[in-house]
């Protein structure tokens, strides 16, 4: 059962119009100095690590990325948030293979697609649901990003606590030739501090798994 306060209930009518929109037209938004700089600071580790890749974006206090790096020791796992205050909230733990950035992801995987990166796991982690109809430009599948995001391959894994969230994404991804695989969760390590929040209070949390490197 969803517990966001939302009216609503299914898919937004004009998801497919504003997804083949924003692959008509590439987003030229400038990318912002901060972003930049962040990226070219971390670029020379991701490029020089011979191992998989694995971006967590969106990740907030870093929690989820240090869980993945343990479970994927193999891995450079790079974790992405605009908020230095969430960042600075990270504890650390002993594994050396992950790292966090501080930087907005707009920015962030347009400049690793430009770079051509290619990871393979990428993951969105209970991103901001814009759960209110007209929000639909905020959500990552309506937002000019998406193609970029896309782009950049790997295997997708979206969560969250709101099953209309990945009915849109699959929707979204389905406009653009890809197959998805979604699911109801059933959690017995969360990943993330949101995730084991959710957990804790009950909610259905959601799945949505996508190749984005076979379409």
């Amino acid at each position: 059962m969803d517990r966001l306060k939302t009216s609503q209930r299914q898919p937004a009518a004009d998801l497919v119009k504003l997804v083949k929109l924003h692959q008509e037209v590439p987003w030229q938004k400038p990318l912002s100095a901060h972003s930049t700089e962040a990226f070219e600071a971390l670029r020379p580790r991701v490029e020089a690590h011979s191992g998989p890749l694995i971006i967590d974006s969106c990740c907030g206090t870093g929690d989820s990325t240090r869980n993945l790096a343990g479970r994927f020791p193999e891995a450079l796992v790079v974790g992405v948030d605009k908020s230095a205050h969430r960042l600075a909230r990270h504890q650390l733990g002993d594994r050396k293979n992950y790292a966090l950035v501080r930087a907005d992801v707009n920015d962030f995987w347009r400049l690793a697609k430009e770079a051509r990166w290619r990871p393979t796991q990428h993951y969105l982690l209970y991103p901001n649901p814009y759960p209110k109809a007209a929000q639909l430009r905020k959500r990552w599948h309506g937002a000019p990003v998406f193609p970029d995001l896309v782009g950049l391959g790997g295997l997708l894994t979206v969560r969250t606590n709101w099953s209309v969230y990945v009915q849109e994404f699959a929707l979204a991804l389905h406009s653009m030739g890809y197959s998805v695989r979604q699911n109801q969760l059933n959690i017995e390590e969360p990943i993330s501090a949101f995730e084991q929040k959710y957990h804790a209070r009950g909610h259905a949390l959601y799945e949505l798994i996508c190749d984005l490197d076979q379409s």
